[in-house]
């Protein structure tokens, strides 16, 4: 199945949706690198591997999921593959009602940089933001620096927020994040690409409540532009 064609509304549709939707409920969760490349896999449609990789994963690290998202898995993998059975390592999964916080710091800028930098851009926003800007349905972009408790400050991670309308295809802008920004050597990046109006986790309503703005879209004639809070 490719996501090509997909479109608003369709069968196919809810399924990509669905697995993007999963994916950010795994971010902060999961190593970053496993992150970027579970994404990559799903920009790409690669629907075949992805159950097994998200679930095989998810087992040997410990990090739960609920049963919506084992059932949706084992529906896509069904789906992709033309089998029916379980995803990788299904068996030894912790399965939780909800989707649980992460311990990260979120901050406008780099720990120790002074307040004064909070909406200063770097060539790697300005490659982002001109990259989300060939897209049609793009809102806004934010950026938060992300530090854990463990984490010396030069370990901390930039994460980029980007707000779409609903009938952008937000895997495949995702997709097309991260490939620029590997480009300019950013290692496994993090972009969270997600639909205007939705409930987010905890992990992106912390980021947001002190990500700084990086890009508004202009608002229409006669309409107050967006708060940069």
């Amino acid at each position: 199945m490719s996501s090509e064609r997909v479109r608003p509304g369709d069968d196919a549709w809810q399924v990509f949706a669905a697995l993007h939707r999963l994916l950010l409920r795994l971010a902060g969760r999961f190593p970053d690198e496993l992150i970027t490349r579970t994404r990559t896999m799903l920009a790409r449609s690669d629907l075949v591997h992805l159950p097994d990789t998200v679930t095989g994963s998810a087992a040997r690290l410990r990090v739960s999921l609920t049963a919506a998202d084992v059932e949706l898995l084992r529906y896509v993998l069904a789906l992709a593959d033309g089998a029916a059975g379980d995803p990788a390592a299904t068996d030894q999964l912790t399965i939780s009602t909800s989707v649980p916080a992460t311990d990260h710091r979120f901050t406008p800028v780099p720990p120790g940089a002074p307040a004064v930098a909070r909406v200063s851009a770097d060539l790697a926003d300005d490659l982002l933001v001109d990259a989300m800007n060939e897209h049609l349905g793009v809102m806004t972009i934010r950026r938060a620096w992300r530090s854990a408790p463990h984490e010396e400050s030069e370990d901390a991670r930039r994460v980029y927020f980007v707000e779409v309308e609903p009938h952008v295809r937000a895997w495949e802008l995702t997709g097309d994040a991260q490939h620029e920004l590997v480009l300019i050597d950013e290692e496994s990046p993090q972009v969270e690409v997600y639909w205007t109006g939705d409930e987010l986790p905890p992990y992106h309503r912390t980021a947001l409540a002190d990500a700084a703005l990086l890009w508004p879209r202009s608002p229409p004639a006669g309409q107050a532009p967006r708060s940069r809070a």
